[in-house]
Formats: C-alpha cells, structure tokens, sequence
C-alpha cells in the first residue's frame, strides 16, 4: 500500500473545488530602479467564454515608455490622474479556452523610488461583459514585483555630489591654467 501525503491530497481537492478559469502572470518579478523593463502580463483561459479586454493598472513611480500590442489588439494608455492610476488597456482581440496571450510594455522606475513592493491590479473582461478583477480583494490573486535595490540617495545627497563635482572641475581648471609652461 502506497502512502499519499495529506498536504497533495489537500492541494488536489482545492484545485478540483476551485477551477480558475484565468491565470495571470506577471513578469518580471523584480525590478531594478532607473532601468529600462519589459514588464509583460500573461493571460491563459481555461473557461469557455472569451477574454476581449485587458487592462492593467500602473504604479505612479513607473514611467510607460511604450507599448506593445498582440496581432489582432490594441492597446491604448490611460494617463492617471489625482483620483485614478495610470494604465493600459488592450482590446480588440480574443483569448479562446486553452490558450494565453501575453501583454507587454517597456517602462522605466524611478531611480528614487522608496517602496519595497509595487502592485499591478489587472482587469479582465469577458466575451458578454463580465469581468475578473485580479487585486487585493479580487477574484484572483494580487499581481505585484519586488524592487530588487534601489539608490538610496535623497536629492540633498545628489545636491551635494553635484557640488564637489562641480568644485573639483573648477579646481582642475584652476590648476591647468596655473601650470607652468616651459621657456622657449
């Protein structure tokens, strides 16, 4: 007799009780502050219905450098507002049961971003209408990266080395001018 450890049968019987007709993904699952990212969403159907829109909330401290659309999507950038984030919005097309799609956009964080994890609310709206909020809350899991490092330096700092810099050239030039030239 074979012994089955209760933790799989317990994992076995949830994924039976709760079939998730979406999964989305988030990559990639760090970011580096001041870099250039491809940040992409996938999206995978495994119900019935199709999905016909994506949209994706974007945290403030990233910058939307461009966007990339799937053949047979647009997309469309939503800039934020005091009351709403910025986003992106791809519609047009069509997920089908048993496939994904994979949305993508290249952003830049900025260099002096303070937090430690960032958050991606994701929208999904099917074929008749109905939607899937992936969020804190949602019907799905909350999308989010990490900041892998950061700069770590406040503007005074920056003023500041900006200022030795600057008194170190005006030194250089000093002393270049200053040097003695041989008798000809």
């Amino acid at each position: 007799m074979s012994f089955v450890p209760s933790s799989v049968v317990a994992l076995s019987l949830c994924a039976l009780a709760l079939p998730l007709e979406a999964q989305v993904a988030l990559d990639p699952p760090s970011l580096v502050p001041a870099a250039w990212e491809r940040i992409s969403v996938r999206v995978i159907n495994q119900s019935d219905t199709a999905w016909v829109a994506v949209r994706v909330e974007i945290p403030d401290v990233i910058g939307i450098l461009g966007v990339e659309a799937p053949d047979g999507w647009a997309a469309e950038t939503i800039a934020g507002t005091s009351t709403t984030p910025q986003a992106i919005e791809w519609t047009g097309g069509r997920v089908e049961r048993g496939r994904f799609e994979e949305f993508a956009f290249m952003g830049r964080l900025q260099a002096d971003v303070r937090r430690k994890v960032l958050h991606f609310p994701v929208r999904l709206t099917r074929d008749g209408g109905t939607e899937v909020n992936w969020r804190r809350g949602g019907e799905g899991p909350e999308l989010r990266v990490t900041i892998a490092g950061s700069t770590q330096i406040s503007s005074w700092a920056a003023f500041a080395l900006a200022g030795a810099a600057f008194g170190l050239a005006t030194l250089a030039v000093i002393l270049s001018l200053r040097r003695e030239r041989p008798a000809g």
